[in-house]
């Protein structure tokens, strides 16, 4: 019995290991199109939104996403000058 649960687990290992193989092709062809910055970003979010696990979707999304400038300083420019 013993042995069947160390063959099983190395099928597991094994598919487990084909499955990263094919994803690492898959990123590779991506790659040879070569894309920017923001067309990587594009493209994991199109992806993330394909994950049938909403939370790790939100998750991936919230971490790619551009942080928004920070927004200047304005200042109030008066009529005849700014004194105050």
């Amino acid at each position: 019995m013993e042995n069947n649960d160390e063959i099983k687990i190395e099928k597991d290992d094994t598919d487990w290991l084909l499955d990263i193989k094919k994803s690492r092709a898959i990123v590779g062809e991506i790659f040879k199109f070569g894309v920017s910055q923001s067309q990587m970003r594009n493209i994991i979010k199109m992806l993330a939104l394909e994950l049938e696990d909403r939370e790790a979707m939100l998750t991936i999304c919230k971490a790619i996403e551009e942080p928004e400038p920070e927004p200047e300083e304005q200042t109030l420019l008066y009529p005849g000058g700014n004194n105050e």
